[in-house]
């Protein structure tokens, strides 16, 4: 494989990829000697993947790269793979000369059902458009975030979203904004909110944006990669990856996960 004939996006996916062909040490995309990562499960470096890779049940596993785009020296996609079980992920890599040198990841166990509006976790849009509208859509991304879900600013609501307009791809939710809203003040009831603190990361390319945040869910510490698909400088669509962070006792690597 020529990597220097690929886009960022397509070694992101080239790379995902290879976990179902066994391929990855022989496509030369991650740098053997500097590779930081931020999995907090999995050791630092090329090997720890290597041997991870070698535990998977290889007859079962299979990877499907949903959604591909990059952000300067990133690349970063949306998987719908089987690796010890079925799996929804985010992957991030940074490429330096052509090279993958640091990966950020977030996966959640695939529901493997629709949600009440019939939709599934990786369902919907897949192109990115608008490639000039990158920035203010990474802005406008941002801005949901910080003033709505970690400052809970909700009389905000009609800067980010036409009326009640919004495909959900959250397996617990359903479509529209309401909808939306409604679940997370019922789980705050229910004594078990999801609540954000922190953005670590925002990338986008077009109308397409990742944030990825830190907080918790039914109070576990958490990390919320949420995908935006934006339309007329209003998100119409989301996707999202939830996992737990492990304690510092149990992480494997010492990089941090953001």
């Amino acid at each position: 494989m020529e990597s220097s004939t690929l886009s960022n996006r397509d070694k992101a996916e080239a790379i995902q990829n290879s976990i179902e062909t066994g391929t990855l040490a022989e496509i030369r995309l991650i740098n053997p000697a500097s590779y930081k990562q931020h999995n907090p499960n999995v050791a630092t470096g090329l090997q720890a993947i290597l041997g991870l890779h070698s535990q998977m049940p290889m007859e079962k596993v299979y990877t499907n790269v949903v959604r591909k785009f990059q952000d300067g020296d990133i690349g970063f996609v949306h998987v719908d793979y089987y690796l010890f079980g079925p799996t929804v992920a985010f992957d991030i890599h940074r490429f330096e000369n052509g090279m993958s040198v640091e990966h950020w990841d977030n996966l959640q166990v695939n529901a493997q059902k629709r949600n009440k509006s019939g939709r599934t976790m990786t369902d919907g849009k897949t192109k990115a458009v608008d490639h000039h509208k990158t920035t203010s859509n990474k802005e406008l991304a941002r801005s949901f975030v910080q003033e709505v879900l970690i400052e809970g600013h909700t009389g905000r609501l009609s800067t980010y979203f036409k009326e009640d307009e919004l495909i959900q791809h959250n397996p617990y939710m359903g479509d529209g904004v309401r909808e939306f809203f409604g679940v997370l003040e019922q789980w705050k009831r229910e004594g078990k909110p999801q609540s954000y603190h922190t953005i670590h990361q925002v990338l986008g390319e077009g109308n397409f944006v990742l944030v990825l945040s830190e907080g918790y869910l039914h109070g576990v510490h958490s990390a919320f990669y949420d995908l935006y698909r934006i339309e007329n400088d209003r998100i119409i669509e989301h996707w999202d990856v939830i996992e737990e962070i492990p304690p510092l006792e149990k992480r494997k690597n010492d990089n941090g996960k953001f």
